[in-house]
């Protein structure tokens, strides 16, 4: 009924193939359309108030400082450069010899901060 070369016979196999491939692929695509691919860009966390939560000021980097109640992006960056100058915080108090950290906003981040 079919006389086909063996040239023929090949491309007909591989048309076949890739026929059935794109099918398996688009059953494939009905049945499991559940699957979701996520790809996170940031993360920016603010806790809320009832969140116990402690930082290493010699470890954390700017963003978890910021998370800091008090303590923005600018005054974390300070903190930053601070640690970088000295080498790190021997103590906690020592925070408050960066500029802008004075005694009320040291009362209010020294139970949520500690030195390693």
């Amino acid at each position: 009924m079919f006389d086909l070369e063996k040239r023929e016979k090949f491309v007909l196999i591989i048309f076949l193939a890739a026929l059935l491939a794109g099918l398996s692929l688009k059953i494939y695509e009905k049945y499991n359309t559940g699957i979701v691919d996520v790809k996170i860009k940031s993360f920016n966390y603010k806790p809320s108030s009832d969140v116990s939560l402690k930082i290493n000021i010699n470890e954390a980097d700017e963003e978890a400082l910021a998370v800091l109640d008090g303590i923005g992006p600018s005054l974390a960056k300070r903190i930053a450069v601070y640690r970088s100058e000295r080498g790190g915080f021997s103590t906690v108090e020592e925070l408050k010899k960066v500029k802008g950290i004075g005694d009320k906003l040291f009362e209010k981040i020294k139970d949520e901060v500690f030195v390693q």
